[in-house]
C-alpha cells in the first residue's frame, strides 16, 4: 500500500512538469513566428520608404524645378510664361562651359590633325562649326550684358526714362532674337550638311581621318541630343514623373517645397492695386496703381477687377493676393511653374 502511493505523486510530478514544458514551447512559438513575421514585413517595408525618400529628394532638387520652369515656359500660355529660364544665370554659366569645351576641343583636334588628308571637306565643316560656336558665346554675351542692364537700372529710372529704357531694351531683345534665329538655323543646316558629309561610308573616310571623323560624330551627337531636348523633357515630365508617382503613391509635381513660407516672406513680395486702364486713359493716372497683363488669376480662375491687390511671385506669375498668400502658407512655390522662394 505505502509503495502504491508513493509512486503515484512521482507520476503525477512527471505529468505536471510534461504538461508545463508542452504548454511553454505552445506559447513560445507564435511569439517567434510573430517576430519573424514582424522582421519580414520590415524588410519588405524598407525598400519603398527609400523610394519614397529618395523622390522626395529629387523633387526638392534645383535642377528638378528648373526642368519644370523648362517645360512650362515652353508649353505654357503667353500669358503665364513668367521669367524666361534660359536667361538664369545658371544657365548661361553652363552654355559658357559648353562652348568653351568645344572651342578648346575643336582647336586642339585641329592642331594635332593637320596631316590627315578627309576626302569629304570635313575641316571646312569643324571650322565652319567653330565659328558658329565663336558667334554663340558673343551672343551669350550680349544676353548677360542685357540681363545686367535690366536688373541694375529697372529700379533706378523715373517714368520717362524707364520708357524710353524699355524701348531699348526691346529693339535691343528684339535685334538678338533674330541673331539668335538666325544662328540656330545655320547650325540646323550645318547639322545635315555634317551628318552627309561623315556617315557617308562608300569612300571610307575614317580610314583617311580618324582623329577628325570622331571629332565630327562627337558633335553631331552633342548636337542630336541638344535637339531632342525638348523630346526628352516631354518623355521624363509626362510619363516618367507621373509613372514614379503613382507606384510610389508620392506626387513628385507637389514635392518642390517641404514646408510653408512664413510672413515675412510674403509680405516681402511686392503687391499693388489693379487698375484697368482704358485706350482714352493717360499713364499719368497709374501713380499707386500698377497694370498686370495677366487677365485672371491662375487660382481662382477669376478675372481681376479695379483696386482688387495683386501679388508678383519672383518667377514674374501674379495671383490674386488673398489667394497666393493662402496658398504659399501651404506650400512655399509659385502655383504655376513651381519655382521655390528664396529662403
Amino acid at each position: 500500500m505505502n509503495t502504491r502511493y508513493s509512486n503515484q505523486p512521482e507520476l503525477s510530478s512527471s505529468n505536471i512538469t510534461i504538461t508545463i514544458s508542452s504548454s511553454a514551447l505552445l506559447s513560445s512559438s507564435p511569439r517567434g513566428d510573430n517576430s519573424h513575421v514582424a522582421a519580414a514585413n520590415g524588410q519588405e517595408r524598407s525598400p519603398s520608404s527609400f523610394y519614397i525618400r529618395l523622390a522626395m529628394k529629387v523633387s526638392r532638387a534645383r535642377w528638378f524645378i528648373f526642368l519644370r520652369r523648362v517645360f512650362h515656359y515652353q508649353n505654357g500660355s503667353r500669358s503665364d510664361l513668367g521669367s524666361n529660364p534660359f536667361n538664369s544665370s545658371t544657365w548661361m554659366m553652363s552654355e559658357l562651359i559648353a562652348l568653351l569645351v568645344q572651342l578648346t576641343v575643336i582647336t586642339f583636334t585641329l592642331a594635332i590633325s593637320k596631316e590627315e588628308r578627309p576626302i569629304w571637306p570635313v575641316r571646312l565643316w569643324i571650322t565652319g562649326y567653330d565659328v558658329g560656336c565663336l558667334l554663340n558665346l558673343m551672343l551669350l554675351y550680349g544676353r548677360y550684358r542685357q540681363l545686367d542692364i535690366n536688373q541694375g537700372n529697372g529700379f533706378v529710372l523715373g517714368d520717362v526714362e524707364q520708357q524710353q529704357r524699355g524701348r531699348e531694351e526691346t529693339r535691343s531683345s528684339h535685334l538678338m532674337n533674330k541673331c539668335r534665329t538666325s544662328l540656330e538655323l545655320f547650325f540646323a543646316i550645318w547639322f545635315v550638311i555634317g551628318n552627309v558629309w561623315v556617315f557617308d561610308s562608300r569612300f571610307g573616310s575614317f580610314h583617311h581621318a580618324p582623329k577628325l571623323h570622331v571629332l565630327c560624330v562627337s558633335l553631331l551627337a552633342w548636337n542630336a541630343i541638344c535637339y531632342s531636348f525638348p523630346f526628352l523633357l516631354f518623355l521624363f515630365l509626362c510619363c516618367l514623373v507621373p509613372l514614379i508617382s503613382s507606384l510610389l503613391g508620392y506626387n513628385m509635381n507637389m514635392g518642390s517645397s517641404d514646408r510653408a513660407a512664413s510672413d515675412d516672406q510674403i509680405s516681402s513680395l511686392p503687391s499693388w492695386k489693379f487698375k484697368r486702364i482704358d485706350d482714352s486713359a493717360s499713364d499719368s493716372d497709374s501713380d499707386s496703381a500698377t497694370v498686370t497683363d495677366d487677365p485672371e488669376c491662375c487660382i481662382c480662375l477669376a478675372k481681376y477687377k479695379d483696386k482688387e491687390e495683386v501679388r508678383k511671385l519672383p518667377c514674374s506669375h501674379k495671383f490674386h493676393s488673398k489667394c497666393v498668400d493662402q496658398w504659399l502658407r501651404i506650400i512655399s512655390c509659385c502655383p504655376l511653374c513651381k519655382q521655390d522662394l528664396p529662403r
